[in-house]
């Protein structure tokens, strides 16, 4: 199907017919400004196509002008090698009509029509191509709703005949709804269906093997009772023998025996032990005492020549301090006198400077003031200004005001027109004898009579005229009064009124932007600045005489302070060599005290030894017996070493052979008492028929587990069909991406050249785009790159479905609205390649930016009457 041309009567602003003629086969592009009608194009074949003639719904009332009329719309089409023009009306009454005309004969009308338009393009309810071909204003996407998801399921279908049959078909549908009933009933998604047939199966399988298992449980455990029995009692036996009792009793004796003479042997080990460590610490005092005398000697002799040294240096050192305190003193007086000079100087150079600021801050200050006067005229000016800029009607007000005055206007026209009229045209040489309502009436004028009125005719009567049914005036009453209830919001009495307010406000606002330009060029940073400029200036101060120029103040200032850098660089290294010497001074006293200290510890330490070389030669002298001593005691305590029974395996024997009797007597108590509790759980299991049961239960068990199995399969096979049915769905669903994605892989390379679109074959939409290595998800993308993506998903629809043998027209209004200057021209030439095999209407108001589209060039243009 192809449009050749679109023509429209009342329908919204267009009162009077308009038409689009001249529709090609290829690409056509209707470029012009908002508000021009565009989109009403639009609106309006998608009601032809897809609204009953009978209907009266939301979406047809907004198609009524303001001033009432019934829409009408009609087109003229190619269709199966002939020509079809379809028209087609509404009225508020439900009682429109349609006719469809082929090679300019009526063809169809009313139901007849009805049904030829649905099946020459189904509608989108229903899975029609416009759905997912027209594209309109605003809706940009591919999920923009069920109509355009059901185009796609729809085309899908179109696309191959395998995903009818296989994933769209009713019998596919069938059979999975009918397999996946009958697997609800066994399974759930967490496993069984509680209540199941399946859940009763694994519950009775389940029962069984738990009894099966407690009587296995409890016949080995009889079996059990009985081996334990006769092994215990043989044990017993054995603990009970006299001959092995006795030879317990007689290791026990030898044990106890080897222990006491390992414990008494030990005992004098540790006494030798003792006395070898007593003689070794004797030795080792006696010469530790020795080596102290010795220390303490080489001390007092070393301490008397530091003393004396020490006393030397402190001598000297004080001699070089008397002299470095004198030069420091002399050095300080005369830093002091430089001070005072400089001190001096920098006064004198500073009221200078001060006496020359305060000149300067005099003049600065006169204009000051002035800028300061001036720019506060200029803003009470601007404050004055502002007031009366906020008075008076805005032009937003003055734009509704006239905008409901024009509906008034056209509302009265209408009304005229379709009233009563009457033109008077006199005989020659006539001009008057005829009048209404009391006044003359002219001669071949038009008079409209939306009320009526009365003719006096002169000589012959009154002629009375009555509007009758037709002359309806509400829409003039009701424009009046939306027009007096905006003209009494802003409180004004007419139209002139409103205009004059504008047109005072509109001179307020240009005057006060003309007064705040000259408040910004008088105090471009604002009065507080200028004020704070102001307070900034110094006080003015009075004359002070015999001051010195600024420079000759400088300068001798300089020489003053360069005078005092001196004489404290000379202070300086005074102070520092008197520092040097107090230091060296110092240090020489701390030496000699540090030296008297030595030598008074020295002293101090030998206090109490009338002849201390003496006693060291007494210390001397003992020291090869206290070092014979050691060696007796060593010798002593390696013999008994060697001789030594182990008493730590002498202890473990006695231990083991004790707890082993012990063991034997506690063993033999137990062996009976289990014995006991054995003889009656044996006698209470014999007579419950324990095997008996088992074997019984066992039978019953491979039943159920026949019965389990059997469900099992059928389960299995139930989920092995559902699968492969889906997995045929999706294979199919594979074949039909195919096609798409080869007729999608040249445009996208037109917009991205290195990129990749991903299909999701579940939900027929792009999944993500792949650019350098990186995927991108759909939903993560600039709305500029959605919707070209979206435009060139339909474009390629568009040809399949062409290819398919059921061509539709794309039709785009507004949809390349984020795309950027440079990228628009890539979609232009998708456009025009795909145009090759299409008819592509493109409604846009960016005039400048489609004159590059190229196409045939369309315009909305009045209808020529005749």
């Amino acid at each position: 199907m192809k449009l050749l041309s679109i023509r429209l009567h009342n329908v919204r602003r267009f009162t009077t017919p308009v038409e689009i003629g001249g529709i090609g086969p290829g690409l056509n592009v209707l470029s012009a400004p908002n508000e021009t009608g565009k989109s009403t194009v639009f609106d309006a074949l998608h009601a032809l196509f897809f609204k009953d003639r009978k209907a009266w719904d939301k979406e047809l009332r907004a198609l009524q002008p303001h001033v009432g009329g019934d829409p009408e719309v009609s087109v003229t089409l190619e269709s199966g090698g002939q020509t079809y023009r379809i028209e087609k009306s509404w009225t508020k009454g439900r009682r429109g009509e349609i006719r469809v005309f082929r090679d300019g004969h009526l063809a169809h009308q009313a139901d007849d029509a009805e049904a030829w338009l649905a099946g020459l393009l189904k509608a989108p309810k229903d899975g029609g191509p416009a759905g997912l071909l027209w594209v309109r204003q605003g809706l940009l996407g591919l999920a923009d709703g069920k109509e355009t998801e059901t185009a796609r399921r729809d085309l899908a279908t179109s696309v191959t005949g395998e995903i009818e049959a296989m994933t769209g078909g009713r019998q596919m549908d069938d059979i999975l709804r009918h397999c996946r009933s009958e697997l609800d009933g066994y399974v759930t998604s967490r496993g069984a269906r509680k209540g199941g047939p399946l859940d009763d199966a694994e519950t009775r399988v389940a029962t069984l093997e738990a009894r099966e298992a407690e009587l296995r449980a409890r016949a080995a455990a009889l079996r059990h009772d009985l081996d334990n029995r006769s092994r215990l009692r043989r044990e017993l036996e054995g603990l009970n023998d006299p001959e092995e009792a006795a030879q317990r009793q007689q290791k026990l004796g030898e044990a106890e025996a080897a222990h006491a003479a390992a414990l008494r042997h030990a005992e004098d080990l540790d006494r030798a032990r003792a006395a070898e460590q007593s003689a070794r610490l004797a030795l080792e005092n006696h010469e530790a005492a020795t080596e102290r005398l010795e220390a303490q000697l080489a001390e007092a002799s070393e301490a008397a020549a530091h003393m004396a040294e020490a006393e030397e240096r402190l001598a000297a050192a004080w001699k070089v301090l008397s002299g470095k305190d004198a030069a420091w003193e002399a050095a300080r007086t005369a830093h002091e006198a430089a001070t005072k000079e400089a001190d001096a100087a920098t006064s004198r150079h500073r009221r200078a400077l001060k006496a020359e600021q305060a000149a300067q801050a005099a003049t600065r200050r006169q204009e000051l003031d002035q800028r300061l006067a001036a720019a506060t005229d200029r803003r009470r000016q601007v404050e004055t200004l502002a007031a009366l800029a906020q008075q008076g009607l805005s032009a937003d007000g003055l734009q509704q005001i006239e905008a409901l005055a024009l509906e008034l206007s056209v509302a009265r026209k209408a009304l005229e027109t379709a009233a009563p009229a009457v033109v008077m045209r006199y005989a020659q040489g006539r001009g008057d004898g005829v009048s209404l309502d009391g006044r003359p009436l002219p001669d071949n004028t038009r008079i409209a009579l939306p009320e009526g009125g009365r003719l006096d005719i002169a000589g012959i009567g009154a002629l009375h005229v009555h509007p009758g049914a037709g002359a309806d005036g509400s829409s003039v009453e009701t424009a009046l009064a939306e027009l007096d209830t905006a003209l009494v919001e802003h409180g004004l009495a007419s139209l002139d009124e409103a205009r004059r307010s504008a047109r005072d406000r509109a001179a307020s606002e240009v005057a006060l932007r003309e007064a705040r330009a000259a408040l910004k060029l008088a105090a471009p940073d604002g009065l507080e600045a200028l004020q704070a400029a102001l307070a900034a200036l110094p006080a003015p101060v009075e004359a002070e005489d015999g001051l010195p120029g600024v420079a000759e103040a400088e300068q001798a200032e300089i020489a003053a302070r360069q005078a005092l850098q001196t004489a404290a660089t000379a202070l300086e290294s005074a102070r520092r060599a008197a520092e040097e010497a107090r230091q060296a001074e110092a240090r020489a006293s701390m030496a000699g005290e540090s030296a008297a200290a030595r030598a008074e510890r020295a002293a101090l330490a030998l206090a109490g030894k009338e002849d201390p070389q003496a006693a060291l030669d007494g210390l001397r002298a003992a020291h090869p017996a206290l070092s014979q001593a050691v060696e007796d005691a060593r010798a002593r305590r390696a013999a008994l070493e060697t001789d030594a029974p182990d008493l730590d395996a002498a202890q473990a024997t006695l231990q083991r052979l004790t707890s082993a009797m012990k063991a034997a007597e506690a063993r033999s108590r137990q062996i009976e008492n289990d014995l006991a509790g054995l003889e009656s759980r044996i006698e209470i299991q014999a007579g419950e028929a324990v095997d008996e049961e088992l074997s019984e239960v066992q039978g019953q068990l491979e039943a159920a587990r026949a019965q389990h199995d059997a469900v099992r399969f059928e389960v299995d096979v139930l989920q092995r069909l559902s699968g492969a049915l889906e997995r045929a769905r999706t294979e199919a669903r594979d074949r039909y991406v195919q096609p798409v994605l080869a007729e999608l892989e040249p445009l996208v390379r037109m917009i991205w050249p290195e990129a990749e679109l991903r299909f999701d074959a579940d939900t027929l939409l792009p999944a993500g785009l792949s650019r350098t290595g990186t995927e991108e998800p759909f939903d993560v993308l600039s709305g500029g790159t959605q919707e070209q993506i979206a435009l060139l998903v339909r474009l390629a629809f568009a040809r399949i479905l062409a290819r398919s043998g059921t061509p539709a027209p794309v039709i785009l209004d507004d949809a390349i609205v984020y795309t950027d200057d440079d990228r628009i021209e890539a979609i232009f030439d998708a456009l025009t390649r795909q145009a090759n095999d299409l008819q592509i209407i493109v409604l846009s108001c960016r005039q400048k930016a489609f004159r590059d589209l190229g196409g045939t060039a369309l315009a909305i243009r009045p209808v020529v009457a005749g």
